[in-house]
């Protein structure tokens, strides 16, 4: 065989290969639930999208509605779909119409109890002391931190408040039934003789929705007060400090996990641990008037 024909075949041999692929055999049509629509979760699902580009992406947003949650959810039963489910509204209902997958889930706080067969996850969180210590680092100045959670967030929030001792800092919680409780409690949190440091948005759903984060936001800023977040991407606006996983690292695990369950696994699944960043806001530290130490500023990921 002449050198040219043996290359074309060559070529025609890694096209066959390349058909037989199990990922490029079985292309999936792929559903990302959304708890609410997020700008900030953006970089998630583009690196999703990337991470998986054979595949044919949709999106639906639950608004942050339960019954909607478990209407959508339903519609999508029996379908061939994969679904990828984001947020903890969302995570839970795709949950119950899809027990055994195809799903994965991500940004849950704690993932881990809804893995199973078929179901994979990536984690949301670095290890809590980790978030306060990097507040500390940032601005040591604040002391007394306040924090308004949901009912979700309850776990994480008292294990907040057990560490927070270990890196001198004191945790200020107030726990809300509803998004409407917000104001007044956030407010009491941030006027008057006993008024907190700093506030801490931790991983949830109550400030998943943008315009709930960017109320906190502005009547911090208001108050001269900085905001902490379990999110780098809160940092862009307006949080002086974020520490959490990298979003983009989120997405891309989640990427990695559709093209596993499109392609036929059906096992039990792990839990995927994203990168971690810190994040810090210089103009916002401008603003507050507070000094970044270069220990700080040597340890961020990225810095605005």
């Amino acid at each position: 065989m002449s050198r040219p024909a043996a290359k074309i075949h060559l070529r025609l041999v890694a096209a066959a290969v390349a058909c037989l692929s199990p990922l490029a055999a079985r292309a999936a049509d792929v559903v990302i639930l959304k708890s609410a629509e997020t700008v900030a979760w953006r970089p998630v699902i583009d690196a999703l999208r990337k991470a998986a580009p054979s595949h044919a992406f949709s999106e639906l947003d639950l608004r942050g509605d339960r019954a909607e949650a478990v209407r959508v959810a339903g519609t999508l039963k029996g379908r061939p779909v994969v679904v990828v489910a984001m947020g903890p509204l969302a995570a839970d209902a795709a949950r119950e119409a899809f027990p055994s997958g195809p799903l994965v889930v991500c940004m849950v706080p704690d993932a881990a109890p809804l893995l199973g067969p078929g179901v994979g996850g990536v984690g949301f969180a670095v290890p809590v002391k980790n978030q306060l210590a990097a507040f500390r680092l940032v601005n040591p100045r604040a002391v007394r931190v306040g924090v308004v959670h949901s009912e979700q967030a309850a776990a994480i929030v008292q294990e907040a408040q057990r560490v927070a001792a270990s890196v001198r800092l004191a945790l200020e919680a107030r726990q809300v039934a509803s998004v409407k409780d917000v104001p007044a409690t956030l407010r009491a949190l941030l006027t008057g003789p006993n008024a907190v440091d700093a506030l801490w948005i931790p991983p949830d759903p109550l400030f998943a929705a943008d315009e709930s984060r960017r109320f906190l936001l502005t009547e911090a800023t208001k108050a001269n007060k900085p905001v902490y977040a379990s999110a780098g991407s809160v940092v862009s606006e307006g949080a002086l400090v974020g520490s959490g996983p990298d979003l983009a690292s989120i997405g891309t695990l989640a990427g990695d996990l559709v093209n596993r369950l499109a392609a036929g696994e059906k096992g039990k699944m792990e839990l995927l641990v994203p990168r971690a960043e810190l994040v810090v806001n210089k103009k916002m530290a401008t603003r507050l008037g507070i000094e970044l130490s270069p220990d700080a500023l040597k340890a961020a990921t990225r810095t605005f």
